[in-house]
């Protein structure tokens, strides 16, 4: 089901077209030319060079709807599919192989800025990373820190084939509100006093992404915006 944002999609493209630039980095470590010269070849006298992999800069917002409609325009199951966060590198954590991501810094403000005025905006960062060649790459994961409010905890992938990819896997745990309670269990077709003070919710989906432009993600109670750009 597609629900319309009531901002101008388009208007918010205006302010998402800025270059985000950085420098691409080759990893090759001392430790592996050290193995290399343990290994017997201290004749080597080319130059080697660690195969380049395209770095690529990833910009997220999420954010939530206000309107309670949501919360009975369809049946939502008690049971979701989790993210597999297992493995995953957190935004947070730099440097680590296999993904080397590097804090970056935003560059939708404005178009975060305009959300804010009918949406709450749930996480907004930006960050360098590596972009593997293959659907398995590994995922980073991404979390929000608000207390009281709504939790996400999930993942994003990037990966380059011969376009670059976004697999999104969240997981949103919201209190349910009071004035739609007695609506949302009879939606759920539960009895009042079985419905639990919270409800989860997930949002999965996979984009082939074009560099520069501000995709959306769709679904009735949140959104998420995703911009990727290949540093120079």
């Amino acid at each position: 089901m597609k629900h319309v944002i009531n901002f101008t999609l388009t208007a918010i493209f205006v302010y998402a077209n800025d270059a985000l630039k950085s420098t691409r980095k080759i990893f090759l470590t001392n430790t592996f030319k050290g193995l290399l010269l343990s290994a017997g070849l201290v004749g080597f006298s080319g130059t080697l060079h660690a195969e380049e992999v395209p770095r690529y800069t990833v910009e997220v917002i999420v954010f939530e709807n206000y309107a309670l409609r949501g919360w009975t325009e369809e049946h939502w199951p008690d049971e979701i599919e989790l993210p597999i966060t297992k493995d995953s590198t957190s935004i947070f954590t730099t440097g680590k192989r296999p993904l080397f991501i590097e804090h970056a810094k935003t560059s939708l403000d404005t178009v975060a800025k305009k959300i804010s005025k009918n949406y709450r905006v749930l996480f907004h960062r930006a960050w360098i990373q590596n972009a593997i060649d293959t659907k398995n790459a590994p995922t980073t994961l991404i979390e929000n820190t608000q207390e009281g409010g709504t939790q996400i905890v999930g993942t994003i992938k990037l990966y380059k084939t011969r376009f670059a990819h976004v697999e999104v896997d969240l997981e949103f745990e919201k209190a349910i509100p009071a004035k739609i309670r007695e609506a949302f269990a009879e939606n759920q077709q539960l009895a009042l006093e079985d419905l639990p003070s919270h409800w989860r919710f997930n949002l999965k989906e996979a984009r082939k992404i074009k560099e520069g432009e501000l995709h959306y993600i769709d679904h009735p109670l949140f959104g998420v915006l995703v911009k990727v750009h290949k540093n120079d």
